[in-house]
């Protein structure tokens, strides 16, 4: 082979390499921005439908009503298998009403939808500790997905298989796997309509709860406020989790307070509570599960840490064993 053929070959080679490094490139920017269009569209759009959630072992039918106007969001879920129990959302408090106990759990809305799905900060940041790739097409609930797919760089987090409406970017199928790629919980419409009318009515209550217990926020004084000196630090949790909030409030069933941190690596969640210990009476200590959601929890200079979240059992505890009291 001469050399200028030498030369021809190697040249078509690189021009080859550059092509498919575009391509890949290309695939890549469109699945970050599919992630950036979901991460909106739960919160924006005006939709109802149903959907069913499986979990534990348990499948859960639920029917939703989600309303955006100049006032914010409200949103309206009833389960449709089981106890009957309802639950109202708007921009800063949950109602759950429980008409079997005779009950309604009040709460403060945390940045999560109704919709047992995942929630995203910046795409930038979740690339930090997450693989992002789209990988196909199919149907759910009638309407053309793409399907994404979000995968932890390590096995401090779970990873997730997305089917996102082909158009909106709203979130009808969502698989939540473990470190091992098996499905440990999965939420899926049946049946949704989007961008239709949605009423106040169909966002308001149809459970009649006259006389109903309240369990929850005393309103009579502060329930909630935010941690401005806090003597706890996090200095050792696991790589991309950090703290982003911080609040001292008021749990149902209890008297007193406990202070609430949430940390994220962007996409995970997870809650810390930390509250006086009431010497190992009915204390969490070691590790819990419940579907996707493990616990962990300790004792330390007599107070309790729990830890809650969406996150492997081994992540919950190294958030445990990571909070330490400032000196």
């Amino acid at each position: 082979m001469t050399s200028n053929n030498i030369v021809s070959v190697f040249s078509r080679i690189v021009l080859l390499a550059l092509l498919l490094f575009s391509s890949t490139q290309s695939i890549a920017n469109e699945a970050h921005e599919w992630v950036r269009k979901m991460s909106g569209a739960i919160h924006t759009l005006n939709y109802t439908g149903t959907f069913v959630h499986i979990h534990n072992g348990e499948l859960d039918t639920m029917s939703i009503a989600h309303r955006v106007d100049a006032d914010g969001e409200r949103e309206r879920l009833f389960s449709l298998n089981g106890e009957a129990r309802e639950i109202l959302r708007d921009s800063d408090q949950v109602r759950c009403i429980l008409p079997a106990n005779r009950s309604v759990v009040i709460g403060k809305r945390n940045v999560r939808s109704g919709l047992p799905t995942l929630m995203l900060t910046d795409v930038d940041d979740l690339l930090k500790s997450y693989d992002i790739e789209l990988i196909g097409r199919d149907r759910i609930a009638g309407l053309p997905t793409v399907i994404i797919t979000i995968l932890p760089k390590d096995k401090m987090r779970y990873g997730y298989r997305l089917w996102l409406e082909a158009d909106s970017g709203m979130v009808l199928r969502s698989d939540t796997m473990d470190i091992k790629g098996n499905m440990i919980e999965q939420m899926m419409f049946t049946e949704i309509s989007l961008q239709s009318p949605v009423s106040v009515a169909m966002v308001e209550s149809t459970v009649p709860h006259e006389g109903f217990n309240l369990v929850g926020e005393d309103s009579d004084e502060p329930v909630q406020e935010s941690v401005t000196h806090s003597g706890w630090s996090f200095d050792s949790v696991p790589k991309g989790f950090s703290v982003t909030s911080q609040l001292r409030k008021r749990m149902p069933m209890k008297r007193h307070q406990v202070e609430h941190y949430i940390l994220s690596d962007g996409l995970a969640v997870v809650s810390v509570y930390i509250e006086q210990s009431n010497n190992g009476k009915t204390e969490l200590e070691g590790p819990s599960q419940m579907g996707s959601v493990n616990a962990y929890g300790r004792v330390i200079n007599g107070h309790k840490i729990t830890v809650l979240g969406e996150v492997p059992q081994s992540t919950a505890r190294a958030i445990a064993n990571a909070v330490s009291m400032k000196k």
